[in-house]
């Protein structure tokens, strides 16, 4: 991976490590708050977006540097990971149903569901938190 390559997916795992951070700061007690508080909502569901979108600009730029052709959707760039050898078949099965709730998120705002995503919050933030560690092993960080 060209030194321009890396620099930019450190770049990425950065943002998603600030985004996991303000996930945190900003999670509601219970599912009631999260309801109450239309801010929190919007703001758990950008970050959330925001976070899926940019691994999946680090699976691309990846599975582009080993010289393969995109992933046919968001979903099979994870699994690509694994032909790869970055990410293990169970995790890659694991995190890339994310990609479903990153699509409800932008595609359908108006039909969000709101206990959907907010049951995802937590795994988001650990299954991101993962998915960092898996990404900066590959890189040699």
């Amino acid at each position: 991976m060209t030194n321009s390559l890396r620099t930019a997916v450190i770049d990425k795992l950065l943002k998603i490590e600030q985004y996991l951070k303000e996930l945190k700061a900003v999670m509601p007690a219970d599912y009631q708050e999260y309801l109450s508080n239309k801010m929190i909502r919007y703001a758990i569901e950008r970050l959330i977006q925001l976070i899926i979108d940019l691994a999946l600009d680090i699976n691309n730029i990846i599975i582009k540097d080993k010289g393969k052709p995109p992933a046919i959707d968001y979903f099979n760039s994870f699994v690509e990971l694994i032909e790869i050898g970055v990410l293990d078949k169970e995790f890659a099965y694991q995190i890339a149903p994310s990609t479903g709730l990153r699509n409800r998120l932008v595609h359908e705002y108006e039909k969000i569901d709101n206990k959907i995503v907010y049951d995802s919050i937590d795994k988001t933030y650990h299954i991101y938190r993962k998915y960092i560690k898996e990404i900066s092993k590959y890189l040699g960080l």
